[in-house]
């Protein structure tokens, strides 16, 4: 039967047994126990994982009577914690046997789970950046989780955090609403769990069971992003660039303008990977990890600001600069990769306190790999020599490993080639256009 509050209440009292048993269809293994004296016992029944289909039977609590958080005990109630210990059985652990001092069952935590896909990321070589992002989160928006068993940590509550890590980002001072970052945090917040739950459940040799709680969660669909500069706006960008403070932060822009990397890429790159004669740089940790690493040509002006870097780092940061090409001093007063390649814009507030409103130049870095990839194609490049010399993904192939060893010198060429598209646009040199029988191009979702 399926139970209800109503039909609980009902039931009535055995006359010839002890003990009357009432079974509910909408979560398997969770019944009501009616005794003679009228009591209503919410119990669960199921399968103990690794013992041989052995079935234990464990009491939730007394239909009505208070709960420790004083809630009184209900249909609803009940079939959230029935999920809890049944997810619990499923890892192994017989929560009649084993409980915490607060008698709630143990077993397999959170905590464990991200350790565990934590130690596979590093065995796969994943990159720094990959290992960091996925702790820094765990941390930061599962920490009340972590030391908890992963079976109460249900698709209900993995709902609720999804919607409320979109509430914090919305509420948050300063938000940009053309740049929210909320629901891409959320979304990747859950994709951790996901890959956390899947990775001890491997281990585990499936004891978790084979519903995956992050599965009920709809992540949002987020449209991607295609801003670049456009080649008209590019004169002014050079400007803005131009005025800002930090020299290193100049430089590292224009470095990332004028040979389509990843932000990341720029920022954590160090003078031990340039090749000074051969005008080359190794990459040896981008997205993807050290299996990905690559090398690729440098024109002239990447060349020319590196030679800059080296040259001035130790003047423009008042230190030495540790190697990094484009150095920064964290909140630890360490010199490191520069954290930020933008420059803050804030203003003042009603009650007086400052309030950041976005990011000068660009709100995004990558728009300006963006706008790489678009002078790129309109300088005649082929598809494959773009996707090769800014490391991106070409079909279900990563083409770097053998196509730029044997083609460096091609890729060279077409590195200056770029190099000089972008120079005539920022001098606003005109292009030729092509011949056209349509109209302007407009940009389409």
């Amino acid at each position: 039967m399926k139970l209800t509050e109503t039909g609980v209440r009902g039931l009535p009292s055995p006359k010839d047994v002890p003990q009357a048993y009432y079974w509910d269809t909408v979560v398997k293994g969770l019944g009501v126990v009616v005794g003679k004296s009228g009591a209503k016992t919410f119990v669960v029944y199921a399968r103990l994982a690794g013992e041989r289909g052995k079935r234990v039977k464990h009491k939730i609590g007394i239909f009505g009577q208070p709960r420790d958080d004083k809630h009184a005990w209900s249909v609803e109630l009940a079939r959230e914690e029935a999920k809890k210990v049944i997810g619990t059985l499923a890892t192994g652990v017989n929560p009649n046997e084993t409980l915490t001092p607060e008698g709630r069952p143990v077993g397999p935590t959170l905590r464990e789970a991200v350790e565990t896909h934590l130690a596979k990321m590093r065995k796969k070589n994943r990159s720094e950046r990959s290992t960091g992002t996925f702790t820094h989160e765990t941390n930061k928006y599962l920490a009340d989780w972590l030391d908890r068993p992963i079976s109460e940590l249900t698709g209900a509550k993995l709902v609720e955090l999804h919607q409320q890590i979109k509430d914090r980002a919305a509420k948050r001072i300063g938000t940009n609403p053309a740049n929210d970052k909320g629901a891409p945090l959320a979304n990747r917040v859950i994709a951790h769990v996901s890959a956390a739950w899947r990775s001890l459940n491997k281990k585990l040799e499936g004891k978790l069971g084979s519903w995956n709680p992050a599965s009920a969660v709809d992540k949002d669909t987020i449209k991607p992003k295609r801003e670049r500069i456009m080649d008209e706006d590019l004169p002014d960008y050079a400007a803005r660039v131009a005025t800002m403070r930090s020299p290193i932060k100049r430089d590292g822009l224009m470095f990332a303008l004028f040979t389509g990397l990843r932000n990341e890429d720029v920022r954590t790159m160090r003078f031990e990977n340039v090749e000074w004669d051969d005008q080359t740089l190794h990459l040896p940790n981008p997205k993807g990890g050290e299996g990905a690493a690559f090398t690729i040509p440098l024109s002239a002006t990447p060349m020319a600001i590196l030679q800059r870097r080296q040259r001035d780092n130790a003047k423009d940061l008042a230190r030495t600069d540790e190697g990094w090409c484009f150095p920064g001093i964290d909140l630890e007063d360490k010199v490191g990769p520069i954290a930020d390649l933008r420059q803050s814009t804030t203003s003042r507030r009603n009650d007086g306190k400052r309030r950041s409103d976005g990011r000068f130049p660009v709100e995004d870095v990558h728009s300006l790999r963006r706008t790489w990839e678009s002078i790129a194609n309109d300088e005649g490049i082929s598809e494959l020599d773009q996707h090769v010399l800014s490391n991106h993904s070409f079909g279900s192939h990563n083409v770097n490993a053998t196509y730029i060893s044997q083609h460096i010198d091609h890729l060279a060429t077409c590195a200056e080639k770029i190099d000089a598209g972008i120079t005539r646009r920022i001098n606003g040199t005109p292009t030729k256009k092509r011949k056209t029988r349509r109209g302007p191009m407009r940009l389409v979702a």
